[in-house]
């Protein structure tokens, strides 16, 4: 009798693994994932412009933490007038475990400004 039960079980496992799977409407956003958009306000410590990178200091429950972001294209041209020091506003999203910088603003009160 416990031989027919594994059995039952196996083919029934066997078929439901093997039954094809109704097909999802398509999307026109395919291939777009929904990252969360995020932001951080922090001191500029280093631009790498032929990286397309910024690396900045926050402080988060009282601990200071340093970031790394790698700067999307839209993003990339106000690295040119970036310096260490400066304090900015950066709206990113983490993909494959990196944070992407979409949108890079200095914020008043920069030494750069003053």
């Amino acid at each position: 009798m416990k031989n027919i039960v594994v059995a039952l079980a196996t083919g029934l496992v066997i078929v439901s693994v093997g039954m094809p799977r109704p097909a999802a409407a398509q999307d026109s956003t395919a291939g777009m994932t929904t990252a969360i958009s995020r932001r951080m306000t922090g001191e500029v410590l280093a631009v790498n412009r032929g990286a397309e990178a910024l690396t900045v200091r926050s402080m988060t429950n009282g601990k200071e933490t340093d970031v790394i972001f790698s700067v999307q294209d839209a993003a990339a041209p106000v690295l040119d007038v970036l310096e260490p020091g400066d304090l900015v506003l950066v709206t990113y999203v983490r993909a494959n475990d990196q944070l992407r910088a979409q949108r890079i603003v200095r914020v008043e009160g920069s030494p750069q400004q003053q």
